[in-house]
């Protein structure tokens, strides 16, 4: 059974096809600063938790209808708000897959999805998956 992110609402016949989140690997330097601060008073685990909050607060979502990027703003672990950058699936122009050199090293990339807007589904593990069903 595939969730569906808290602030999402489907439109009527609207189905998820894919969802996924940034890659744990893709926040590599938060984590590295952080095991390497930990020893001095415990600074690193600072690094770590916002590492951590930046991975839980972002969904991306492919449906047959819109390609959805969902952020959600916490206070704490009270839920404030949440933006949805959204496109219909009809209006996408491009597509292209970037890595950079750890992203090599580590396997994972950023897919950027264009029309008049761009929406940026950064650090995600398997792009070819996504290019395929935008193509579809």
């Amino acid at each position: 059974m595939v969730y569906k992110p808290y602030g999402l609402d489907l439109n009527l016949g609207e189905k998820i096809l894919w969802i996924g989140k940034r890659s744990l690997k893709s926040l590599w330097l938060l984590f590295v600063i952080g095991f390497v601060l930990m020893p001095l008073y415990g600074m690193g685990a600072i690094f770590i938790i916002y590492a951590i909050v930046i991975w839980l607060r972002t969904d991306y979502v492919l449906t047959n209808e819109r390609i959805l990027k969902v952020r959600r703003h916490y206070a704490f672990v009270y839920l404030l708000s949440y933006d949805i950058e959204e496109m219909r699936r009809e209006d996408l122009e491009s597509m292209y897959a970037i890595q950079n050199s750890m992203g090599r090293v580590l396997d994972y990339w950023d897919v950027v999805i264009e029309n008049s807007e761009r929406i940026v589904f950064k650090g995600v593990t398997e792009p070819e998956i996504i290019k395929k069903i935008l193509r579809d």
